[in-house]
This record gives structure tokens, sequence and C-alpha cells, in this order.
């Protein structure tokens, strides 16, 4: 691969190797990051984020507030937190969005076990469309840079677990949820739920490939441990299923949110029982280890 690989890790940025990046300024719990162009960021113990460019980092903010995914949008950084709020990172500090905060079906996101909802992951088109995945309240979406938001609920499963948009084609974005894999070709105005050929339904992570239209998306039997996690591809949007080779039998953690990487072409990795790593160069239709035993790993980012 020409592409360079930063492992996300509960013990820093690793190299693929496992071995930590060297002259990074922390080495804390990396939980999400975001790539555009030359430009990195992560979030750090879910409350401080840094950027990299040109060689440098920066200490872009620290925060009390809890921070879940963080995305570059044009030339800003927008990170989703708890209660399922939104915020530009400015000048140091936290710049919530109040029109964010103020869309009305905002009183319908909850969780199951009563507590708050959270923004769980973003994505951005390449027409800077700006896509929010509410846990548990659906998607929410932006097309004029976070000035407007509109909830996104026809045909799309509530309990959303990742969002992600197609690198090509901007009108395309689609999402694993606890009920299935679900496809939109106009914006996410209406939603196609396609999961045949899967045992089970319920999802965590999705991504499509950048030079061709084949998706990845886990499933398994729920959330908690003992779940059978399995890793899927489609070759026609979702219409079909296909289970992948190579990963191993009673995968017992699912394959969660960011674990599913695309690196370039047709090579891709996928996080396994949060520390073993598998690759595919075939499209995803074949998978080898690459290495086990990592410090718990949260995704990846590729520079």
């Amino acid at each position: 691969m020409s592409q360079t690989v930063w492992l996300l890790s509960e013990e820093g940025i690793l190299d693929r190797s496992g071995k930590p990046l060297p002259d990074v300024p922390f080495k804390a719990s990396v939980v999400a990051g975001d790539v555009k162009g030359e430009k990195a960021a992560v979030i750090v113990n879910n409350h401080d984020v840094w950027s990299f460019a040109e060689g440098t980092w920066n200490h872009e903010v620290s925060t009390d507030v809890t921070l879940n995914c963080v995305c570059w949008t044009d030339n800003r950084l927008l990170v989703g937190t708890e209660r399922a709020r939104l915020a530009w990172v400015d000048d140091g500090d936290l710049n919530f969005i109040e029109s964010f905060d103020d869309v009305p079906e905002r009183n319908l996101w909850k969780t199951p076990w009563g507590g708050p909802p959270d923004v769980r992951s973003l994505a951005v088109s390449t027409d800077e469309t700006i896509y929010a995945d509410i846990h548990v309240g659906w998607i929410v979406r932006s097309k004029d840079g976070g000035k407007t938001w509109k909830n996104l609920r026809n045909d799309l499963n509530v309990d959303v677990h990742e969002v992600g948009t197609h690198p090509s084609r901007p009108a395309v974005v689609f999402a694993a949820t606890a009920g299935g894999f679900y496809i939109s070709d106009g914006y996410g105005d209406t939603f196609a739920h396609q999961s045949n050929g899967m045992p089970y339904h319920y999802q965590r992570a999705c991504a499509c490939f950048s030079e061709r239209d084949v998706y990845l998306v886990s499933t398994s039997r729920g959330p908690h441990r003992q779940t059978e996690a399995l890793l899927y591809r489609t070759e026609d949007a979702g219409a079909s299923w296909t289970l992948v080779n190579g990963l191993p039998e009673n995968i017992t953690a699912n394959i969660d949110t960011f674990q599913i990487i695309i690196v370039e072409g047709a090579h891709a990795l996928v996080v396994v029982e949060n520390s073993d790593l598998y690759e595919t160069d075939d499209w995803g239709v074949n998978w080898k280890k690459v290495a086990h035993d990592y410090p718990r790993l949260y995704g990846a980012l590729v520079v």
C-alpha cells in the first residue's frame, strides 16, 4: 500500500506494527478521527481535539464535554458530542450550533436505557452536505454548511450506529442500524432497507470502497457479547449480500462504528474482537489477519 495507516487505540496512535507513532505530543486513548487532504484531526480521551498538518500537531480544544466524533467540513472542524449536540471548533473553544439544538424532532431522540442521546458519527459528502447520526434519533442533514438542519426519518430505522457517504456520488448516503442496512440516492429524503441474505440485522459499522461500488457492513445477533458478529459485502447497493471469507467464526464482540476502514483501491482493514486486524486486497472478498494483540483499536486513519 502506498497510503500510510494510523491505528487509533487506547494507547495513542500506532503504526501497523503496533508501535507508537513518533513525535506525537500525547499518548492517550484516541477514539475517533478524520482526514481531509493533507490534514488530520483526532479526539483524544474524549475531551481534546488535536489536528495535524505539514508535520505539526496543534491542540485545537480541551473541554469537559464528551466528544464522540469529528470531521472536516470545508476547512472547519465539526465535533459531535454527548447529549446529541454539534459544535464547531473555533479559536480554542466549542461553538455549539443553535439551529441543530432546535431541530423539531429533538424531543423524540432517546436511548433504550433511558440516558440522553448522542451524536455517534458524522459524514460529509463530496458536495459538503453534512450528516449527523443520532443515537437514537435517525440522521440529521445540513445542505448549507451547518446553518439549517433536517431530521431524515422517511423509511429509516431510528437506531442508527454509523452514517456514511459515497466517495464520488454526493446524493448517496447509507447507514448501519439496529434494523439493518439503509441506503438513499436522494440525499436521505427517503431510504431503502437493503439487508437481504444476512441472518441478522443488527449492525454497527458500514463503509464503501472509493474506486468501486462495493459496500461492507457488520452484522450480529445484537448489542451484547456472544454476538456472532459477521462481515458482509455487496456489489449491488445492498440488493444482495455475501458473507466474506477469512474472518474467524464466533466473533464475540461487535465490529463497531469506525472499525471498517477503506484504505485505497481494493484494500481495506477491519478490526475484529477490538484488538485483531484483518486486511483485504480484493474488494472485501477474502481477508487475512495482519496482526493481533494490539491495544484496543477504535479505528484507523488513512493519511
